[in-house]
């Protein structure tokens, strides 16, 4: 069930990607041949990710917070939309808003491994080692 389940959502990704590229060229192989190459690095990175998740359990609560914040994003998103003179929405809608995101999100992830690696915080669960 799980599997289906996933593959369901790649496949409603992939058609509102092929939905997204079509607005920005009408070459649909081009479109068909991005898609496609999403897909396979999809999958690819799923397994590695699902790999570091089994080894460093504790990066389940690290995407959790991510989705988080891009849901608090996403939410602020809309009020940048709605109003796009004000002052806040403008600095958000700056390169360096959406850099420092960027920044964070990847530091999410990557901070809690290395300090594992390095110093074993958050200390590994038994069933980790």
């Amino acid at each position: 069930a799980t599997v289906c389940l996933v593959e369901l959502m790649d496949m409603a990704f992939s058609i509102d990607n092929v939905f997204a590229a079509v607005a920005f060229t009408p070459n649909i192989m081009l479109v068909c041949t991005g898609v496609f190459i999403g897909i396979l690095a999809m999958r690819f990175i799923a397994q590695w990710f699902v790999k570091l998740m089994e080894k460093y359990q504790f990066l389940e609560t690290a995407a959790f917070v991510v989705i988080g914040i891009l849901g608090v994003k996403m939410t602020i998103s809309l009020y940048e939309h709605l109003y796009p003179e004000s002052m806040i929405s403008k600095t958000l809608s700056l390169h360096a808003a959406d850099v420092g995101m960027s920044i964070l999100t990847v530091a999410i992830f990557f901070v809690p491994i290395v300090t594992s690696m390095l110093f074993n915080f958050p200390r590994k669960q038994p069933s980790e080692e």
